[in-house]
């Protein structure tokens, strides 16, 4: 039988969800690399637009370095709800005499037949994810960046 203590099987269910986020921070930070040199330099984009002076001639144009990070703001995606159903046998509830955690409660993963009588444990798995705020400091780095353009 495929008994586990069903703390860890929590505490593993926990430990996934914490590297999921770990992964999307991960991408969010190499993402904004992008916009950047490895000096640290804003990368920019040469824009020729017309001058703003009413009295030159419109076909006359100016030449505006516009940094990346203000035309194409990175997205930050984070996990917004995680839903997990499962089966799982009930076992004996044991309480250790030395154990800080107080009793324990065994559960059978269907590994080995157990109470449901299957080979294989299953799970149903939601994780949604949604689009996050841009921090604080990007809007202000990006505020700085705009007003260098103008």
């Amino acid at each position: 039988m495929a008994q586990q203590r069903f703390d860890h099987l929590l505490q593993a269910i926990h430990s996934a969800v914490l590297k999921a986020q770990e992964l999307t921070e991960e991408q969010h930070i190499m993402q904004i690399a992008k916009y950047f040199d490895e000096d640290g330099k804003p990368l920019v984009q040469e824009l020729h637009v017309p001058t703003l002076d009413p009295d030159d001639d419109p076909n006359v144009m100016t030449t505006l370095s516009v940094p990346l990070l203000s035309l194409l703001p990175p997205s930050a995606i984070k996990i917004k709800e995680l839903k997990l159903k499962f089966k799982v046998g009930l076992g004996k509830i044991k309480i250790e005499q030395d154990s800080k955690n107080g009793p324990s409660l065994d559960v059978d993963m269907g590994g080995g037949g157990g109470i449901f009588g299957k080979k294989q444990a299953t799970a149903k798995v939601e994780i949604t994810f949604e689009a996050g705020d841009p921090s604080e400091s990007f809007l202000r780095i990006n505020d700085y960046l705009v007003k260098s353009v103008v």
